[in-house]
């Protein structure tokens, strides 16, 4: 049975909204600098805690770091769909105006490296969340001119990027050999868990987003090497993502 189960979903109205939950829970509905990133290694959040602001409770999941006016970082809320959906959901009613997942992914192109970044201009929709706020026929798409200024970012500093579609999946231990190979062969450049979700919120909800991807671990036919040693954590690419999301918004 196709999710949603119910067909009347997207011609009714939501029991509550973000707003009405979080005002409740915080006595008020906190502010949030117009671009926020969600990160999900705990060293990219030691590495943004070191150079924040100021800190404020979003939703008692996690703190909100300031970087600045424009810029702030959400992290160490877990991983995964539901929750990113949801934390964005959280930003976007604070006032979010643009959203971006700064993480790593699974490495489905050979021609990848570990130092190398990926920028997804849309996410193959292979969990859940995402379909709850998007028909089936609709594509979860990064905004293209926010995928330009973070591709112009990163490359004057020295990154080597890669744009294109990654594939979300909420079930990282049935990540299997035929999806692995049917993926690579139509071009797609990663995999990960929550891009999917991310996205299709904010095109819901008429806000900016995208994503940067870290090369991780390195999936084939042939099995999964960890690349142990090689990889290049999503901390590096703070700098130039934060660049470009506070020129973005300003």
């Amino acid at each position: 049975m196709p999710i949603p189960n119910c067909p009347d979903k997207f011609d009714s109205g939501a029991l509550t909204t973000p707003a009405e939950r979080l005002k409740p829970q915080l006595g008020h509905l906190p502010d949030v600098p117009p671009a926020v990133v969600l990160g999900y290694q705990h060293g990219l959040t030691e590495a943004v805690a070191e150079r924040a602001t100021d800190r404020t409770d979003i939703c008692h999941r996690s703190d909100l770091y300031w970087l600045d006016d424009a810029v702030g970082f959400v992290g160490d809320f877990g991983f995964g769909a539901p929750i990113s959906a949801t934390i964005t959901e959280d930003l976007v009613a604070c006032g979010a105006e643009a959203v971006c997942i700064l993480g790593g992914c699974g490495v489905l192109q050979r021609e990848i490296t570990p130092d190398d970044a990926i920028l997804a201009t849309s996410a193959i929709r292979d969990e859940g969340a995402s379909n709850h706020y998007l028909p089936a026929d609709q594509r979860a798409t990064a905004s293209a001119d926010l995928v330009d200024a973070l591709d112009s970012s990163l490359a004057a500093a020295g990154v080597t990027t890669h744009r294109g579609r990654t594939w979300t999946t909420s079930a990282f231990y049935r990540e299997t050999a035929a999806e692995v190979e049917a993926y690579a062969d139509d071009g797609v450049l990663g995999v990960d868990m929550e891009a999917a979700a991310m996205l299709a919120v904010a095109a819901f909800r008429d806000v900016d987003a995208a994503a940067v991807h870290s090369a991780g671990d390195y999936l084939t036919v042939d099995g999964w090497n960890p690349r142990v040693g090689e990889k290049t954590p999503p901390e590096t690419f703070l700098t130039p993502t934060l660049d470009a999301l506070r020129e973005y918004v300003t």
